[in-house]
């Protein structure tokens, strides 16, 4: 799936620069006036109206002000003079949003927003999303200084969900609009009413809450360097099914797959900084126990000044998540052995998808593919994982080059590096190769290499059964990635 983002900042739709004070937020008076002792009150969902709505029709206005507020990391905290901050909200993922213009008696021009958690324990099952129709606790705010879309904007990035996204995006110009297309989801060219243009996933109709969570959940979480920058998840119903939209920046370098298939082999020291990207990315993921499992030149998109990102967190987990763990899913080509034979598996797999896509960038080829493109072929090579680097163009390259995708592109989890520890690769710190590729080295690097494994599955062995995202509109390469998706 190919997506576009460009740059990174606090907002979705950042407030021109401008010297005026910030904007102040406040607890309305209803929740009472004591940091300790706040409560939430119970929310009107009767009828059309937005949960803001209908407080806002009910709610009298004069002294409404309550407690400050503010966000700090994921949670919503209330200020007290001279206390510290009490956490109102300990985490605003998944916490439904909705907002109106609201008068008070010190002024008229206010905005209020409608907070209301998920049931707790229940996350996105806890939620109107899951046809919660009953009345539920919800907390108030007023906002002050800044337009309301701004505020929700800083909510959004916290993996709130709102319904507003008929109102927030159109499409960016007229003609197709698609930027990818897979099984699971269309990307789109969009842009919001300030201007800003943004990639905007839509999800195929799911009843899979549960899978959108986790990807919001982690990309929530994984907001940094070299990572995808994410802007909100948005949810309507069409046609009695629900449909999400995931809002990213947008990247005007496209995906890794179509920079390599287009410019063709890069080498050691173009692909050098990219591959260090990609590398800090994962190493950022998995210091956060998660898993991205899906790990490959489509998912690799490319920012201003050729920055690598990785994107699409639709298979990612916690690794700690035994059901999740315990599945079989990722990309032909790219999936680490372990994962073909059905064995436990760890962090290690995006890495031998990452020393994959080293070897694609430098040579243009995959090194399981199959010349029929036949998944079931490449896994049963990915599972002999016999890496041959004494041909072209590798034979010319350097011996750091070739050791360290031998020790990521390796049968054995136990062997394969680490993100940390390829970050410190010789290699990867442009260290001189004073044997070069002579003949001594290349004997070492076969015998390494060709260590016997058995080439065919059994006929009762299972196949990967879990898919991801199938990949369309990329000019076919010989032996380049496989579209197929297992």
């Amino acid at each position: 799936m190919r997506m576009y983002m460009e740059g990174k900042d606090g907002s979705m739709f950042p407030s021109s620069s401008s010297s005026a004070p910030g904007p102040t937020f406040w607890f309305h008076s209803c929740h009472g006036q004591d940091a300790r002792q706040l409560a939430p009150v119970i929310v009107n969902r009767s009828g059309s109206a937005t949960v803001a709505e209908a407080f806002a029709a009910e709610a009298e206005a004069p002294d409404a002000l309550g407690l400050r507020c503010n966000v700090e990391g994921l949670a919503l905290v209330a200020e007290d003079a001279g206390e510290e901050s009490a956490t109102v909200v300990p985490s605003l993922l998944m916490v439904e949003v909705s907002w109106c213009s609201f008068r008070t008696a010190s002024d008229p021009d206010m905005a209020l927003i409608a907070l209301v958690p998920p049931t707790p324990g229940c996350g996105i099952r806890g939620t109107s999303i899951a046809g919660l129709a009953q009345a539920t606790a919800g907390w108030f705010i007023i906002v002050q200084g800044c337009a309301a879309h701004d505020f929700v904007d800083m909510l959004s990035v916290r993996g709130c969900l709102r319904t507003d996204f008929d109102k927030s995006f159109s499409m960016a110009h007229d003609g197709d609009c698609v930027i990818g297309e897979g099984a699971y989801a269309t990307v789109y060219h969009m842009k919001a009413p300030s201007g800003r243009e943004v990639a905007v996933k839509q999800m195929n109709h799911t009843s899979d809450l549960e899978s959108i969570e986790r990807e919001v959940a982690a990309l929530v979480q994984l907001q940094g360097d070299n990572i995808i920058g994410f802007r909100g998840v948005f949810w309507k119903t069409e046609t009695e099914q629900i449909r999400f939209y995931n809002i990213f920046d947008l990247a005007p370098g496209g995906d890794l797959l179509y920079k390599v298939l287009k410019s063709g082999g890069m080498t050691e020291a173009a692909a050098r900084p990219l591959f260090i990207g990609i590398l800090r990315g994962l190493k950022h993921i998995h210091d956060h126990d998660i898993v991205h499992r899906d790990v490959k030149t489509e998912n690799i998109l490319l920012q201003s000044g050729g920055v690598p990102m990785l994107a699409d967190f639709g298979l990612a987990c916690k690794i700690t998540d035994e059901q999740q763990m315990s599945r079989r899913c990722g990309s032909a080509g790219f999936v680490a052995p372990e994962v073909c034979l059905g064995t436990p598996y760890d962090c290690k797999v995006d890495n031998f998808g990452a020393g994959v896509i080293l070897y694609f960038m430098l040579s243009r080829e995959m090194p399981f593919s199959s010349p029929d493109r036949d998944s079931a072929a490449t896994m049963r090579k990915t599972v002999k994982c016999s890496l041959h680097l004494q041909r072209p163009p590798f034979d010319s390259m350097t011996s750091r080059l070739r050791n360290i995708l031998r020790q990521l592109i390796c049968k054995s989890q136990e062997d394969r590096l680490t993100a940390a520890s390829a970050l410190e690769h010789s290699w990867i710190a442009g260290k001189s190769d004073k044997s070069g590729s002579s003949s001594s080295s290349k004997k070492k690097e076969k015998v390494m290499g060709e260590v016997p494994v058995p080439l065919d599955p059994s006929p009762e062995e299972p196949t990967l059964a879990d898919a991801s995202e199938a990949q369309q509109g990329h000019p076919a390469a010989p032996g380049g990635p496989q579209n197929d998706v297992l």
